[in-house]
């Protein structure tokens, strides 16, 4: 199968065509490299990345290329070039992550290989339990502002913006007692 791609596209060279092979025939040529290959073709993709979902990209990464732009060429040769653009694409996903982590991750080591990549991300911001915890507060926070009576809310949200009881007072025509115990009411 592999030897008519090679054949039709040397055809296609006498015709003045010397482009690229027959999108057909790519597609078969790529299917009987993918059934004979595809688990070494794998092995190569994880073994220079970082980690299995960032080998799975460049693996079909390199899939894509295969489909589109394949050279007329057959057997082991296909085989060795396929696993050429692999690491290629695995090495570039890498770098991408790399990039993204903000520094290479640590080299592995002997029993190393269960380490989480996303371990090493310097970030100034909050952890995933931190953001989850934020989010519990605020949907605590609204709840009880749902329960608070009209008055009560306005007092605590002027309140919030810095409002003295007497400049609440002032805003809304209350007195400082009414003032004073629709803030007190939020807290009971």
């Amino acid at each position: 199968m592999l030897g008519g791609i090679a054949g039709r596209a040397e055809a296609r060279r006498g015709e003045g065509d010397s482009s690229v092979a027959d999108p057909e025939a790519r597609r078969r040529a790529a299917s009987t490299l993918i059934e004979s290959h595809d688990h070494v073709l794998r092995r190569t993709a994880r073994r220079y990345s970082i980690c299995a979902d960032d080998a799975e990209d460049a693996y079909q990464r390199a899939l894509e290329i295969l489909l589109t732009k394949a050279p007329p060429i057959e057997g082991d040769a296909l085989v060795r070039w396929m696993q050429t653009v692999t690491k290629r694409e695995a090495l570039s996903v890498r770098r991408q992550r790399e990039r993204l982590l903000g520094s290479a991750p640590p080299s592995s080591t002997e029993g190393d290989d269960e380490r989480d990549p996303f371990d090493s991300i310097p970030s100034d911001g909050p952890g995933p339990d931190d953001r989850a915890g934020r989010r519990e507060r605020v949907t605590r926070s609204g709840e009880a502002l749902q329960s608070l009576k009209p008055h009560e809310a306005r007092a605590l949200t002027l309140k919030a913006q810095g409002y003295s009881y007497v400049e609440i007072g002032e805003l809304t025509g209350w007195s400082y007692t009414k003032t004073s115990a629709s803030v007190a009411a939020t807290f009971a």
